[in-house]
């Protein structure tokens, strides 16, 4: 049986370790729009560059904006239906499918270079390398906290029939 006291630890902590990175990759992806937008992106690949850049930034503003949405609502208000289950499980499933197709085609576009190279290297290869790094640790913490949420969705599914819509167990 799950307790009160571990769905709210696991809650909490979690979706604070999916903040923190969200925070992170909404930096670095919001610098890099910006400086290749005031000075253009590097010459490879420039638009795939441009749009895989600003999906990680869609991604990291929608997981941040949720993830302070349902951090204190559902210590607020957990036991309604308003924080409950398809609250947790849409917003974590959408953050995990933006992640998820962003750092992939970035890590796709990115593997080959090396910006120690002066001949593979470009403005700011470093830090668009690091961008791929917190991405893919982003997308670990929503891929667990997304496993969570299934998990005490089939809790609540087995013991309370289809009705059952917060994510505490009774």
């Amino acid at each position: 049986m799950v307790s009160d006291r571990g769905v709210r630890n696991s809650h909490v902590t979690l979706y604070v370790l999916v903040l923190l990175s969200s925070i992170v990759a909404l930096a670095i992806s919001a610098s890099l729009v910006s400086h290749y937008n005031a000075g253009g992106y590097p010459p490879e690949h420039t638009t795939a560059y441009k749009d895989r850049i600003r999906i990680l930034l869609v991604a990291a503003v929608w997981m941040t904006f949720f993830a302070i949405l349902l951090i204190p609502g559902f210590l607020v208000a957990g036991r309604s239906a308003v924080f409950g289950l398809l609250t947790h499980l849409v917003p974590t499933a959408i953050g995990f499918i933006l992640f998820l197709i962003g750092v992939a085609s970035l890590t796709a576009l990115t593997d080959k270079v090396d910006c120690g190279k002066s001949g593979e290297t470009f403005d700011r290869c470093n830090i668009v390398k690091g961008l791929v790094i917190i991405s893919w640790i982003d997308t670990i913490f929503i891929f667990v906290t997304l496993i969570m949420l299934i998990v005490l969705a089939f809790i609540a599914r087995g013991e309370y029939g289809v009705h059952r819509s917060t994510l505490y167990v009774d």
